[in-house]
């Protein structure tokens, strides 16, 4: 009697059916969420002077280019106790020795949250002074620039940062 009734409940009743459908409902609403969310938030990971064109990633060296006919050298000295940064800025040219701020760009390689931009301001030693947000620990690409964002050099660092960093133009 047990089983004429079983097979008399609806469809919508059957507990096997239950078990095949509750994993397919799963993936419709997981796949759903993770589409809204990849369509919905900013990655916003990519510094530098990028362009895509096509398949392919071109990189723009006009601001490299511009430091290196400066002839323009950088040295940064690091404090690891205060987290105060100096730099001596050296050119060839005097027009940016002029200058009274640079940017210091610190660029996490993964996570956007852990970048510092950095305003460098010239005392009247002749250097640039500047102190660092919050503790650093891994690998950065630091980016030293104009305000105006006419030339740039970059270099890359690890922990423990050494006590002085030099920049140089790299120009690929």
């Amino acid at each position: 009697m047990t089983e004429t009734s079983e097979a008399l409940k609806p469809w919508y009743k059957q507990p096997w059916l239950w078990f095949i459908l509750a994993p397919l409902f799963a993936v419709m609403i997981f796949a759903t969420s993770y589409a809204y969310l990849s369509v919905v938030t900013f990655d916003g990971m990519v510094k530098g002077d990028y362009a895509k064109n096509a398949k392919s990633f071109n990189m723009d060296h006009k601001r490299l280019e511009k430091a290196a006919e400066l002839g323009l050298t950088a040295n940064l000295i690091f404090d690891d106790i205060t987290g105060d940064l100096r730099l001596e800025l050296n050119a060839a040219d005097t027009s940016p020795l002029s200058l009274t701020e640079l940017t210091l760009l610190v660029i996490h390689p993964t996570v956007a949250n852990l970048d510092q931009d950095l305003v460098m301001a010239r005392r009247p030693d002749g250097h640039f002074y500047s102190s660092l947000n919050k503790n650093i620990t891994g690998k950065r690409y630091l980016h030293l620039m104009d305000q105006a964002k006419n030339w740039r050099m970059t270099t890359e660092v690890t922990t423990p940062w050494p006590a002085n960093i030099g920049f140089i133009p790299n120009v690929p």
